[in-house]
């Protein structure tokens, strides 16, 4: 329902302030009180000042008094700088950033006539009033539908540029949330660039090339037709510019400008009929510090990850967007449309492996990193070259995290972590929202891996609760007793995902002094199993136990000899091997 008809008082007070407005000054009138076929409440009114007479209309929005009424000029007339187009409202001295209550429509008008005496003195000349009109790159770029983005060492690349000496280069463009996006790839030819951009963005855009050239009093045109453009040229002494740009029906691109003021132009059309559309410039913003200092070291860590699901691949892409560039990831499953709702992958992975698909959003996140995906099933029917090579693969990453919730891969992953003496962290969600848990190993300072889930298990009994362990055959999905489903929904798969996450960058920057006083928590989602509410968590400390690393027999010198030349073959077959060869 709308305002007036439920606060009728009020309505009643902003009948009577305006009256009572009107009565005391001699430059009002105002109309009759009537409502749209929308309900919402309006008033006309008139202003004189300066022998003019000035119509509006104040038009009460429905959930009034918590936004402002708006004024509109009566004949949709521009009067002002300070409103919205011709058919807009006023942008007067109470807004939808200041607004309170306690104005009424009685204090709009006076803030309407206040602009108006400002802008048009008694004298009759023309002034502008007082802004307090704060800029927003967003609220200016909402009708530029083509924009270029210049970082500030493209901006200083161009404008080192010679005069008027034109110079190819080539772009990017893509489209991409209604609006097509511009941007350097390079200034002169490929194999010989002046200068390539630093603005990193994923690959696989449409690559355009063109002119750029440097002419000083230009990069504020705007809006410019093809003769305007062609006579600009010709001052320049540019006519060979000038004649590839319109003598020609093939679509190019011209970046114009000087100093900070730089724009592009796609020029396309029949000869004759060329057309000119500018891109609004959009300088990029120095990237600013917002991880912390101690990640700085990430982007040379290897992170390994089994299992690209919904806990995997949301691990992958916060830690890649932490500043992580380095990754191996290993699963042979097919995402498909129904796992869009807990996955970081969107519908355009759809038949795709996870793993790949997953390398791919990895890359769009940050395109320099350095993504290997794998798509095999660590304990499924591989080949046993193929699980040898993905385990040593992983042997050689700086943490192995395991997102699987499979025992086969757990127990493959877990020794490998033994024995290369590799942090692991895992990681699962149990079914119905109850929550789930997560782990991390550190060598010589944890249990090793096996040790630390079979300390989870006896933890577990000693709460006098069944351990909600990864042989469950339902791991997301599942019935309670009376038959209602157990579903994991993506929140809950988000929560136990960021907390793995936190564990692991941890355990990269910060390996000596981490914040996580002990190794494994469990987390609660519900009031379900051993959680009394959400977000209840219960940490397990874990004892160290177990030996890390390699298992070694001793042997003194003379018996590794000696079991080489048992073993090795004869010299006089290497030699053979080596002719064939």
């Amino acid at each position: 329902m709308t305002w007036w008809l439920l606060q009728h008082s009020r309505l009643r007070a902003e009948k009577a302030a305006i009256a009572e407005l009107e009565g005391s000054v001699d430059w009002l009138t105002t109309g009759k009180w009537q409502a749209n076929n929308d309900l919402e409440m309006g008033v006309n009114f008139a202003i004189r000042h300066g022998g003019k007479k000035f119509g509006f209309q104040m038009q009460y929005p429905n959930i009034y008094p918590d936004t402002p009424p708006m004024i509109f000029t009566e004949n949709e007339e521009q009067i002002t700088n300070h409103q919205y187009g011709a058919s807009g409202e006023l942008c007067l001295e109470h807004r939808p950033d200041n607004w309170h209550p306690s104005v009424t429509g009685a204090d709009m008008v006076l803030s309407c006539h206040r602009l108006i005496a400002e802008e048009q003195p008694e004298g009759g000349e023309i002034a502008y009033a007082r802004s307090a009109h704060v800029a927003s790159l967003g609220r200016d770029l909402r009708s530029a539908l083509c924009r270029f983005l210049m970082s500030e060492k493209d901006l200083e690349a161009v404008s080192k540029l010679p005069l008027y000496q034109a110079e190819v280069f080539s772009l990017s463009e893509r489209k991409a949330a209604t609006s097509y996006l511009a941007s350097i790839l390079r200034i002169g030819s490929a194999t010989s660039p002046i200068w390539v951009s630093d603005l990193v963005l994923p690959e696989g855009f449409a690559e355009q090339t063109g002119t750029v050239v440097r002419i000083p009093g230009t990069g504020g045109c705007g809006t410019i037709t093809a003769e305007d453009l062609g006579s600009l040229l010709e001052n320049a002494k540019l006519g060979e510019l000038r004649s590839s740009l319109l003598d020609t029906k093939n679509p190019t691109n011209l970046l114009m400008g000087d100093g900070d003021k730089w724009e592009l132009f796609a020029v396309f059309g029949e000869i004759g009929d060329r057309k000119v559309l500018p891109y609004k410039s959009v300088m990029v913003p120095k990237v600013q510090q917002r991880l912390p200092v101690s990640f700085e070291t990430l982007g040379d860590k290897n992170v390994g990850i089994v299992g690209c699901g919904s806990i995997g691949s949301k691990i992958a892409a916060s830690l890649c967007r932490c500043g992580i560039e380095r990754f191996l990831l290993i699963d042979e499953d097919i995402f498909f449309p129904g796992n869009v709702v807990r996955n970081e992958l969107d519908l355009r992975f759809a038949g795709a492996h996870k793993a790949f698909g997953l390398r791919e959003r990895l890359t769009d996140l940050a395109p320099k990193a350095d993504v290997k995906a794998l798509r095999i099933s660590l304990g499924g029917q591989e080949s046993a070259t193929s699980i040898t090579g993905a385990l040593e693969a992983l042997g050689d990453c700086d943490v192995l995290i395991d997102a699987t919730a499979s025992p086969i891969a757990f127990n493959l992953i877990a020794a490998m972590a033994t024995r290369k003496k590799k942090p692991m962290v895992w990681a699962e969600v149990f079914a119905g929202g109850i929550g789930g848990f997560v782990v991390r190993t550190r060598p010589d300072l944890d249990p090793t891996p096996l040790l630390a889930r079979r300390q989870i298990e006896t933890w577990c009994k000693d709460q006098n609760v069944d351990w909600i362990g990864p042989e469950d055959p339902e791991r997301y999905d599942g019935q309670r007793d009376d038959g209602t489903p157990l579903v994991a929904d993506d929140a809950d798969v988000s929560v136990i995902a960021a907390h793995a996450t936190r564990l692991v960058i941890d355990l990269l920057a910060r390996p000596q002094n981490g914040i996580f006083p002990v190794s494994a928590y469990m987390i609660g989602l519900s009031s379900e199993w051993l959680f009394e509410q959400p977000f209840n968590t219960w940490p397990i400390d874990l004892i160290p136990d177990g030996e890390w690393g390699e298992t070694v027999e001793a042997l003194d010198a003379d018996s590794v000899i000696a079991l080489l030349k048992e073993h090795m073959p004869p010299e006089e077959d290497a030699d053979a091997t080596a002719i064939s060869e």
